[in-house]
């Protein structure tokens, strides 16, 4: 069996393989479902609905192009625009949708083991 600090050394090591985009995007998914996604918010628990989804994806893209990650370059094209427009939102959705299911999910408590004390 593997030991806890080779898994997180591990881990690390991918984590540096994705792209810029993840390292640039996820902050933001990530404080937003740190504000939003508590128990108490009745939009958000048990899972929040599509539009809710949807809503939550525009208001994080407005966001990142507040801080100039999805820069929209002056093109002639508006096909190439939608697309780029396209693919930030959906990297958005599935970054979101990842956090939400991974705050979900049940994490079994680990057993302490019963020490056996002997009494000589």
């Amino acid at each position: 069996m593997y030991n806890y600090y080779y898994m997180n050394y591990c881990y690390n090591q991918a984590k540096k393989l994705y792209p810029a985009i993840y390292h640039d995007v996820y902050p933001y998914v990530y404080d937003y479902c740190e504000k939003y996604d508590l128990e108490q918010n009745p939009n958000m628990n048990p899972f929040p609905s599509q539009k809710k989804i949807e809503k939550i994806v525009d208001e994080i893209y407005e966001e990142c192009t507040k801080s100039c990650l999805f820069r929209e370059e002056e093109d002639d094209q508006e096909c190439m625009r939608n697309r780029k427009r396209r693919y930030g939102r959906d990297i958005i959705a599935i970054l979101l949708l990842r956090e939400l299911m991974d705050r979900r999910r049940y994490r079994p408590q680990r057993r302490r083991r019963r020490r056996d004390y002997y009494y000589y």
